[in-house]
């Protein structure tokens, strides 16, 4: 028996049918769409997950709210999957640890059939862990960290049917036009920026207490993910832009409109009527790339541009670097360190923050061993 919210979907998509399906935008080196475009983004072909769905008929203890109840044991993540989530984080983004699938790809992979959230439970796992390395005092560590993903995906949900409305009202597709516009550039979408605004807002309640967490976890992302903390209604003008004229990244926003972006009908916004899912991977690299891992951090040097600037400019941050070095060692993943991939720089290129003014950028050469070639404000390193 299908929701309220499958109705709507199901009538409005056969109302517009094929109609504008396969506009595609003339933007600057965009890749060609292959046939099978509505599975985008999503795992290969041959994926053997376990799927449990959270409802009524799931294994999973249920909360009175609808969300799983701790439960007795934890799920100890291997080294190798944390190390692969780490580095999934730094060039995927969030959805390394969840993702959204529309039901206008009901029938199609991962899991033909279903829709909604689907959170990997490794994900769930490696994020608990998180929390509570974060908040030791914390009594429900997997309940925060479900309801962060959640708040998260469940921002997708509701751009989806804010896009579902314009469809209905100009009676051709956006969604899926704009999905293969962003073919390989998934990162790059503001709608990445929108939806972690919304566990970043959920987050910093003070009954919640993930404000310093769920900051430095957000800035790790790359791209549109990091824009969290920018104007809502700046970054909602930019989303119209994308989906209604199929503009790319960086266009000037639609300000026309922009405060029009969530007039959804409420009875549409209930949780339960967007499905969740928990996913049990039988291997993670079937999700995950183990190439993503961090390379490893075993010494460190300066190029004589940085050694000048140590001991002259920025000597007052000599002991910090002298830190920032030591920690990096310890431990290269540390949230607060903020090192990620600097691709501006080109292949290898990394940055990291010593300091809440101060950055550093670094170059993996291999086998653990990098060199520091740039140090200076934020924004002089082009952080914004």
């Amino acid at each position: 028996m299908t929701n309220m919210a499958e109705r709507v979907f199901d009538k409005v998509l056969a109302d517009i049918s094929d109609v504008g399906r396969d506009d595609l935008p003339d933007w600057p080196d965009h890749p060609a769409v292959e046939d099978d475009h509505d599975t985008l983004d999503y795992p290969p072909d041959g994926d053997e997950s376990q799927l449990e769905r959270i409802g009524a008929t799931s294994s999973a203890a249920l909360s009175t709210d609808g969300v799983p109840a701790d439960r007795s044991t934890r799920t100890i993540l291997p080294d190798i999957e944390k190390e692969m989530i780490e580095g999934g984080i730094r060039q995927r983004g969030l959805e390394t640890l969840a993702f959204y699938k529309s039901r206008r790809f009901l029938k199609h992979r991962p899991f033909p059939g279903h829709w909604g959230i689907f959170y990997l439970e490794s994900g769930l796992a490696y994020l608990t862990e998180e929390i509570m390395t974060s908040q030791p005092k914390q009594h429900s560590p997997e309940k925060l960290a479900l309801y962060f993903l959640r708040a998260h995906e469940f921002r997708h949900y509701r751009f989806d049917l804010q896009t579902l409305m314009f469809e209905a009202t100009l009676r051709r597709n956006l969604y899926i036009p704009r999905r293969n516009a962003f073919r390989g550039r998934r990162a790059q979408f503001v709608e990445e920026a929108l939806a972690n605004k919304a566990a970043y807002e959920w987050a910093k309640h003070s009954q919640v207490g993930l404000r310093e967490f769920s900051y430095n976890f957000m800035s790790l992302q790359p791209s549109a993910y990091a824009r969290f903390t920018e104007n809502e209604v700046d970054l909602n003008g930019e989303w119209l832009a994308n989906t209604l004229d199929l503009q790319p990244p960086g266009s000037p926003p639609r300000t026309d409109i922009a405060r029009w972006v969530g007039a959804k009908p409420k009875d549409l916004l209930r949780a339960y009527l967007c499905p969740q899912h928990i996913v049990h991977p039988t291997n993670l690299s079937d999700w995950l790339d183990p190439a993503l891992i961090l390379p490893p951090v075993r010494t460190i040097t300066e190029e004589n541009r940085v050694k000048k600037l140590l001991s002259g400019k920025y000597r007052n941050l000599a002991k910090r670097w002298k830190n920032t070095k030591s920690k990096l060692r310890e431990d290269r993943t540390r949230h607060s360190l903020n090192l990620k991939p600097w691709p501006n720089d080109g292949k290898n290129a990394y940055s990291v923050r010593i300091n809440d003014g101060f950055r550093a950028h670094l170059r993996h050469q291999g086998s653990g061993s990098w060199v520091a070639y740039n140090i200076g404000p934020h924004e002089a390193l082009g952080h914004g």
